[in-house]
């Protein structure tokens, strides 16, 4: 090949690179979270991991016409839950204890063990949550057990690096307002929806945290 001619075809290379690296470097992908709220969020996971145990007492309520409303009294110890839901949202009364190898559900249908408790409280009271992942989700962090392996992939955070909201099995959760509770701050109020049913959870008190 004619070296003058190999010399152009470079030529012409090269400006093309050049011209396509600028029109890049023009349209910058921006950024979801700050680096400040990445690194405020990191310290936040490993604080709250550290929270084992926790008291809460507040208010649960469905949106829509229909929706319910119930009070929330609920402790958790390591693995252990005693939640217990009153009002119309709990059909009168429901109290669920136990621990990942089996629960027991306590309703005005009597009582029943279970290990599935969401699809028991499906069945019977038409609605649910996945209480697992909610031990995690009321604390301001997506469940941090391997069990489920479709763990959000993004968290939008806030400026100092606390959860706005995230997406975790079909639930996306989303927080309104926070409180500070022994130096560390926990939701006050947080909505959970699944295209389906909305449930709107205000936190009054916490006890029994670090």
């Amino acid at each position: 090949m004619n070296p003058t001619r190999l010399l152009t075809q470079r030529l012409i290379v090269a400006a093309l690179l050049t011209l396509l690296l600028s029109a890049c470097g023009g349209q910058p992908i921006k950024q979801l979270n700050t680096d400040l709220a990445e690194r405020n969020w990191g310290i936040r996971r490993s604080n709250i991991a550290a929270v084992q145990s926790f008291g809460l007492k507040g208010r649960i309520a469905e949106s829509g016409i229909a929706g319910g409303r119930g009070d929330i009294d609920w402790t958790q110890s390591g693995e252990r839950i005693d939640l217990r839901i009153s009002g119309p949202l709990g059909v009168g009364a429901l109290a669920i204890s136990g621990d990942p190898q089996g629960v027991e559900i306590r309703s005005k249908n009597g009582v029943i063990a279970t290990r599935e408790p969401e699809s028991y409280m499906q069945e019977r009271l038409g609605w649910s949550v996945p209480l697992g992942m909610l031990r995690y989700w009321v604390l301001g962090v997506p469940s941090l057990t391997r069990h489920y392996e479709d763990a959000p992939k993004i968290v939008k955070l806030d400026e100092i690096g606390r959860a706005e909201n995230f997406e975790q099995t079909g639930w996306k959760v989303e927080y309104l307002e926070y409180q500070v509770v022994n130096s560390l701050a926990l939701p006050r109020k947080l909505t959970l929806s699944n295209g389906s049913r909305s449930f709107r959870l205000v936190i009054d008190e916490w006890s029994g945290t670090p």
